[in-house]
């Protein structure tokens, strides 16, 4: 039993560093830029992925886009040749490659922390990656406790054990006769 319980805590304890490796290579630029465009909200409140934003007249999903586009190609934005107008120059301008976790920043500083959906893995939002297998492996180890509880409890005394009135002997007897008990 005790072997079970640290299994299972043991699989608890391996299943968030199991997901987060499992996160697909983004090699490419475009499979870069598509794995980031479903991270990202549209913040025209259609409540549509970034890059799947069908509101008629958006005024939001093209700047998102063309901003979307030049961090992921590691481009400062404004040193693109078709230049976007109103689109903030507040990126970091070093030509180093910038990591996923740097564009989602960026889109969190300029256009809110709701405008990207998956959470931060650091600070106040690590609690929304912690919690969940958190509260599975608690409910799971409540659940062995209830089950071995339930499992140890004393079984009910049989009714050949009690002492029962002798006057009802001669009614148990031949009940037990004609049941063939």
């Amino acid at each position: 039993m005790k072997r079970l319980a640290r299994l299972l805590m043991l699989s608890c304890l391996l299943t968030p560093a199991l997901l987060v490796a499992d996160e697909p290579n983004a090699s490419t630029e475009k499979q870069r830029y598509e794995n980031l465009g479903g991270k990202i909200m549209c913040t025209c409140s259609c409540s549509q992925m970034l890059l799947k934003c069908n509101h008629v007249g958006c005024p939001n999903s093209a700047r998102m886009i063309f901003e979307l586009r030049t961090l992921v190609s590691d481009r400062p934005l404004g040193a693109s040749s078709v230049s976007e107008p109103g689109v903030q120059a507040s990126t970091p301008t070093s030509e180093t490659e910038r990591t996923d976790e740097d564009v989602l920043n960026w889109f969190r500083k300029n256009w809110g922390v709701t405008a990207v959906v998956e959470p931060s893995s650091h600070g106040f939002e690590l609690i929304a990656w912690i919690l969940p297998p958190l509260a599975l492996g608690l409910g799971l180890l409540v659940g062995i406790f209830l089950v071995r509880s339930w499992k140890l409890r004393t079984a009910p005394v049989a009714a050949t054990d009690l002492n029962l009135n002798p006057d009802l002997e001669a009614f148990r007897s031949r009940a037990h006769r004609e049941t063939e008990i």
